[in-house]
Parts: structure tokens; C-alpha cells; sequence
């Protein structure tokens, strides 16, 4: 396909998340493809780093914005509509973590999660949706994480915060289809970024290994992908996607498994 598939215009894109990690490499790869791309995060400089990075970089926009700030949000898509007029793709990939037992939860820590994770994403939503509209073929991609089909001890918030983003893509994908925009899920496994080291962990529980977990890029090839050929879900882990119908299946045998997996001291449920 050519570099700037579905039309003859380039494509227009939103990532969030897009000072770092997943988000970063996605905007470089959508660039790389033609595409316009608004780099949403909060921190500008990382921001302007990136867009200095990125091919044509004045064609790309850099818009500075706290996702927990509603009225932030709203903000910047009307920077995003006076700059690009419409969208074509929406990447929501910002996202905290948090590696704690539930009993170490601090309540600002957890309400900052779900803001973030949880609310910013309908805030995007809803902003962007007039945009999204007024694009061609339009795309919203939710990159979200194994863990939202198979919970895991230490990062409850965490993976209970992608269930709720799964659930609003299953419902959006069905409220949007009138208006002919595919929302997709990307379910994608470890990552090599600075994602777990960055996110909070007073007990001091180990963290997941990710000498050999995916890197960055292939995430972002997926996320391209998925604009090109939209799917309502993708995962990139057929093992968890293994691990989560069988928890279906059998609650039990997935704990067993899970808990031999991890490591950590963790013990299986007995009752």
C-alpha cells in the first residue's frame, strides 16, 4: 500500500502518550507513512524532541496537555482541529502503571490511574469524535494490555483500568459504526520502555523482565496496521490469549498457571 493509504490526502493522526515509548515510535512510524501527526502528552519538551525527530517535522503539531484536565482536553483538540482540520486517526495511548498489593494503595496515586487511564480516554472520545467524523475512513486505536483479559496480583489497578478500556472499545465500536468509524483494540504484551520503571512501586515488587519483551516499533507497526485494516481486537500474545480463555474455562487452572508464570512469592488460591 502506498504511503498514504486510504486516499490521496496524507492522513491526519492524534497520539497520546506521545513524549515516550509506544507513543514515541508510533509517531515516528505514522510520520515515516506520510501521515500529519499531533503529539499529545504533558511534558512539551519531550514533545518538541520528538517532532524535531520525526520526517517533515513542521507538518506535525505538538500539543501539551494533562489528560486528567477535562477542560485541558477539550483545549487541545480545538488546537488539533485548527491545525489539521479533521482526523483520521486517533491513537489513545497514554497510560499509567502501578505495582502494588492493594493494601500499599495510595488513594491520590489511584484516582490519578484511573483518570488517566480510564477517563481521559472518553474525554478524548468525545472531543474527538467530531473530528473523527469529518475525517476519511477514520480509525480510533485503544492500545491497551494482555493484562485486561486475565487480571494479575500486584497490578490490580493497573489491569483492571484496561478491562474498562476494552469495555469502552467493544461499546464504541458498535455506538460509532453509524458514522463509519472502526475502533479497534490492540492488546499488546510486555514492552521494552521506561513504562515500568517509571511507575510507582512502594513495595518494591519485582518487576516483569522485559530483556526479551517486544520492542516499541512493533507496536507501532501494529497500530499502522490496524488503521490500514482495522480489526476489532488484535492481540500480540497468543500465550495470554491462550491464558485468558482458559480462565474462562477454568478460573482455577488459569491461577495455576499464572502463579507459576510470575514467580514473586505469589501463592495459589486454595478456596
Amino acid at each position: 500500500m502506498n504511503a498514504e493509504p486510504k486516499g490521496a490526502s496524507r492522513r491526519r493522526a492524534l497520539v497520546t502518550g506521545a513524549s515516550s515509548g509506544i507513543g514515541e515510535a508510533t509517531a515516528r512510524r505514522l510520520a515515516q507513512a506520510g501521515y500529519r501527526v499531533a503529539l499529545l502528552a504533558r511534558r512539551e519538551a519531550e514533545l518538541e524532541r520528538v517532532r524535531a525527530s520525526l520526517a517533515d517535522p513542521e507538518a506535525h503539531l505538538c500539543v501539551p496537555c494533562d489528560l486528567r484536565d477535562a477542560a485541558a482536553v477539550a483545549s487541545a483538540l480545538r488546537s488539533v482541529r485548527e491545525r489539521l482540520g479533521a482526523l483520521d486517526l486517533v491513537v489513545q495511548n497514554a497510560a499509567h502503571g502501578y505495582l502494588a498489593r492493594v493494601e500499599e494503595y495510595d488513594p491520590k496515586l489511584l484516582r490519578s490511574l484511573v483518570d488517566t487511564n480510564v477517563t481521559a480516554v472518553l474525554d478524548i472520545a468525545r472531543e474527538s469524535l467530531p473530528l473523527l467524523r469529518a475525517g476519511e475512513d477514520p480509525t480510533m486505536v485503544l492500545v491497551s494490555s494482555i493484562v485486561a483479559r486475565r487480571g494479575i496480583p500486584g497490578q490490580v489497578a493497573y489491569a483492571a483500568s484496561k478491562a474498562a478500556l476494552n469495555s469502552i472499545g467493544e461499546g464504541l465500536r458498535i455506538e460509532w459504526a453509524s458514522d463509519g468509524i472502526a475502533v479497534c483494540l490492540l492488546d499488546v504484551g510486555l514492552t521494552r520502555t521506561a513504562f515500568f520503571a517509571a511507575q510507582p512501586n512502594p513495595g518494591r515488587l519485582p518487576s516483569p523482565d522485559v530483556s526479551a519483551a517486544d520492542r516499541p516499533e512493533r507496536v507501532a507497526d501494529e497500530i499502522l496496521a490496524l488503521d490500514r485494516h482495522p480489526e476489532p481486537e488484535r492481540w500480540l500474545s497468543w500465550k495470554w490469549r491462550a491464558l485468558s480463555l482458559v480462565g474462562l474455562l477454568s478460573p482455577r487452572l488459569s491461577d495455576r498457571y499464572l502463579v507459576r508464570r510470575m514467580g514473586g512469592g505469589w501463592r495459589t488460591p486454595e478456596r
